[in-house]
C-alpha cells in the first residue's frame, strides 16, 4: 500500500500486535497451570471469539511484517527484474502463509 493508508495500517496493525500479545501471555502463560490443560486448550480454539481473535492477530501480524519487508525491498533492490521477482515471492509467501493459517484456526 501506497501512502497513508499504509502507514496508518502499518500503525493500526502494530497495536493490534501488542494488544494480542498482552492476551497472549495472559491467557497462555500467566494465569495458572490449569489454563494450559489440553482441555482448556481445545475448548478456547472450538470458541468462534477465539477464533475471531486468532484470525485478527494472523493477518496483523501477516500484514505488518510482510508491509515492512515490501518497504525495506523497495529500498534496496534497485534492478527491476530482482524487484519484481521479490515483489511476487513476497506476495506468494504472504497469501500461503494467510491460507495456512486460516486452515489451521478453523479446522476445529
Amino acid at each position: 500500500m501506497k501512502g497513508v493508508a499504509g502507514w496508518v495500517l502499518q500503525r493500526m496493525t502494530g497495536l493490534l500486535l501488542i494488544a494480542g500479545l498482552i492476551v497472549h501471555f495472559t491467557v497462555m502463560h500467566f494465569s495458572g497451570e490449569r489454563q494450559i490443560s489440553h482441555q482448556f486448550v481445545l475448548s478456547r480454539i472450538s470458541s468462534p471469539y477465539w477464533k475471531a481473535f486468532d484470525l485478527a492477530f494472523l493477518f496483523s501480524v501477516i500484514y505488518h511484517g510482510f508491509n515492512g519487508l515490501w518497504g525495506i525491498i523497495l529500498e534496496y533492490v534497485g534492478a527491476p527484474r530482482w524487484l519484481k521477482f521479490s515483489q511476487i515471492l513476497m506476495l506468494l509467501s504472504a497469501g500461503l502463509l494467510a491460507l495456512t493459517g486460516v486452515y489451521i484456526v478453523t479446522l476445529r
